[in-house]
């Protein structure tokens, strides 16, 4: 077991380092977080967000919390934890952004050593990832502002299916660190999409899209396709559509049709990209 890892959490008012005391997270400058009794620390400021409850809410989160308990997203996990970049002596400083309900950076957490954080702005998925996942460390924070993380802490930021913000990435990533990121691959829930009639482009060139848009600070130095087949129940149907942005984008007589539908098999598919600093 490797020694414990620095926390790289800053304070969101004025940027000093926050230090855990026994139910709160403190600054020099007197700006105390309390530590909620899941375990995770709410560092998002109101001018931060822009409704009072941002992110997924309460059904979207436990849907994908279902759907990830069912195992069809299993092979989605174990490639990432098998991945070479987790594979080192060294204890590593990973950081989820958009993490959900955590069940991703739970399985790194659960398989390497390091310093795990999740950070979401969804204060739901949140709550439901620390009440889980013990060894990982859980804020909620905007990724796609500035986040209360320190300059050049992280050795791996990893991004799956949400939302990215390169320069904020750029900023916290040590000098040799790695970006992974994660986006649909060619067909991915395509079944589903034509049962709902529900077009979102062609997957086909969403990684090469995703690769140019992390220029000028990162180039893909690493692809790994993973795609697959799995027959869902109408119970793991439900959960789908309401964990993705399908449920807004799709009619309600269309999600109603399908959801009595008692099984449907579709092809998941996801692309993960390793991004390192040029030269």
């Amino acid at each position: 077991m490797s020694p414990p890892l620095p926390s790289p959490l800053l304070c969101p008012v004025c940027s000093a380092p926050l230090v855990a005391a026994e139910k709160t997270y403190g600054c020099a400058n007197g700006h105390p977080f309390n530590i909620a009794k899941e375990g995770y620390i709410n560092l998002l400021l109101s001018h931060q967000r822009k409704s009072k409850n941002p992110g997924d809410d309460a059904d979207m989160v436990m849907a994908r919390r279902r759907f990830f308990d069912s195992g069809a997203f299993a092979p989605l996990s174990n490639l990432l934890c098998g991945l070479a970049i987790f594979n080192r002596p060294e204890a590593l400083s990973v950081l989820d952004c958009g993490c959900g309900e955590g069940h991703l950076l739970g399985a790194l957490s659960e398989a390497h050593d390091g310093f795990f954080l999740g950070a979401d702005i969804s204060k739901k998925a949140v709550q439901v990832a620390s009440r889980r996942h013990k060894q990982a460390t859980w804020i909620v924070a905007n990724g796609m502002r500035e986040l209360p993380i320190a300059d050049a802490s992280m050795d791996v930021v990893i991004s799956i299916l949400a939302p990215r913000n390169m320069a904020e990435f750029n900023r916290i990533l040590k000098p040799d660190g790695t970006l992974l990121i994660g986006v649909p691959g060619p067909n991915h829930l395509a079944e589903l999409r034509q049962q709902l009639q529900f077009s979102s482009g062609d997957f086909k060139e969403k990684a090469d899209e995703a690769a140019a848009k992390c220029a000028p600070y990162f180039i893909e130095t690493q692809r790994e396709q993973l795609a697959y087949g799995t027959v869902l129940s109408r119970e793991q149907i439900a959960d789908l559509i309401q964990m993705t942005p399908i449920f807004w984008r799709s009619g309600p007589e269309a999600k109603a049709a399908v959801m009595q539908l008692d099984e449907l098999a579709i092809t998941i598919s996801v692309t993960l990209l390793a991004m390192n600093r040029p030269g």
